[in-house]
């Protein structure tokens, strides 16, 4: 009986949510989102109340969602980084891939590259990858990338890119602003090496690169403009092991993210492993919340549940419940936060009545645009109500 009463107050939560506008639903929805004891989550929801209160304080929150394809399509964090700079202020973009890449997306920024490849840390391994797990490649000399944000904005950007350059060569690498005009890029060419350098232009941006040069993830943030950045760093068919795939320094780019939460938006993928290790999906997951806490000690963490799943017309993944029972268990013993994706969405099945209202797409894994905007604004309003209580 008791679970049955759960159930319907989550369905209740959801009608009220899909009936009314955002800021009706932050106001009726309960929160899902518990806290198990993180150490900066107070701090977290005081920077964000502190912002919605003085947008003028020249103050940043970044929030950084590292998933799968429910993140890599940028439907759902891109509806929840649209409400949440609606309230708090417009920042920026955050994180973005060097180049487009095939079955991906991103909300508000359009990429046209000229000669270069791609390599994937999904399909690849025993490179040198950087945060994120995607590496940019001339494949001739001159190879060329503009990158557009999508609206106009002739306000200065902060724009800081990972590179490695392959020889001792500082011409690998060569920027230009709106106007054709080259940016002074100052770096130390240190081949083999992933490095960091930033700069402050106009957009668009053109970068113009030598075939030994590789280009790893870009950070576009708003000049001397306080606010929220969400930044979406996923890959399709992703699981949490995709970090161990990248290079031995990648997380010094956590560092420099100075991300105030970080969402870990994994275990679809692991739920549908039929022969998943347990103890090894817990040992990982664990490390990877304490590889966080590490590099930024200043972070709140949020382990986000895969959405109500199902492998067929009747049955869950076989690892599904595993996964949800592991990421409740380490959330419980590494003291994050925790919103269960499922239980947002009604429970266990709901995800069929989504599929019915146009929300959810025909394999019952993933959500349409439509199905994902939803979900954004209910993790919006959880979040919102979450920050009410602890600011």
């Amino acid at each position: 009986m008791i679970r049955f009463l759960k159930y319907i107050t989550a369905v209740i939560a959801i009608a009220i949510t899909v009936g009314c506008s955002v800021a009706e639903s932050k106001t009726t929805t309960v929160s899902t989102i518990i806290d198990f004891g993180d150490p900066n989550a107070k701090q977290f929801a005081t920077r964000l109340k502190s912002l919605a209160d003085n947008k003028k304080t020249n103050q940043v929150v970044n929030i950084t969602q590292f998933g799968d394809s429910h993140s890599a399509a940028d439907f759902f964090t891109g509806e929840f980084r649209t409400l949440m700079q609606q309230k708090y202020g417009n920042a920026g973009i955050g994180w973005i891939t060097p180049v487009a890449i095939k079955g991906q997306s991103h909300a508000v920024v359009t990429w046209k590259s000229k000669n270069w490849d791609v390599l994937s840390s999904r399909t690849l391994s025993n490179l040198d990858f950087p945060m994120g797990g995607f590496i940019a490649k001339p494949s001739k000399d001159s190879a060329t990338i503009q990158i557009v944000p999508r609206g106009s904005n002739n306000k200065d950007w902060q724009i800081k890119l990972t590179f490695k350059t392959l020889k001792n060569n500082s011409r690998s690498l060569a920027l230009y602003d709106k106007n054709d005009k080259k940016i002074n890029l100052s770096y130390t060419p240190t081949p083999n090496v992933w490095q960091t350098a930033s700069v402050v232009a106009k957009m668009p941006l053109v970068i113009k690169g030598q075939k030994d040069v590789e280009l790893g993830g870009i950070w576009l943030t708003r000049n001397q403009q306080s606010g929220v950045i969400v930044s979406s760093i996923a890959t399709n068919g992703a699981k949490q092991t995709i970090w161990q795939k990248w290079g031995k320094d990648w997380f010094k780019e956590l560092a420099i993210s100075q991300s105030d939460l970080v969402i870990l938006e994994y275990g679809t993928n692991e739920s549908f492993d039929e022969t998943l290790d347990a103890n090894q999906y817990r040992k990982n997951l664990v490390s990877n919340i304490r590889l966080i806490r590490k590099n930024l000690p200043n972070a709140a963490i949020l382990i986000m549940t895969p959405p109500d799943t199902m492998a067929n017309e009747k049955n869950m993944p076989k690892s599904f419940a595993k996964i949800m029972n592991i990421q409740k268990q380490v959330a419980k013993s590494e003291k994050t936060l925790f919103w269960d994706w499922q239980v947002a969405m009604g429970g266990k099945f709901s995800i069929k009545q989504w599929r019915q209202r146009g929300l959810a797409r025909p394999d019952l894994v993933h959500q349409t645009l439509k199905g994902y905007k939803e979900s954004a604004r209910i993790f919006y309003a959880d979040l919102n109500e979450f920050i009410r209580k602890n600011s």
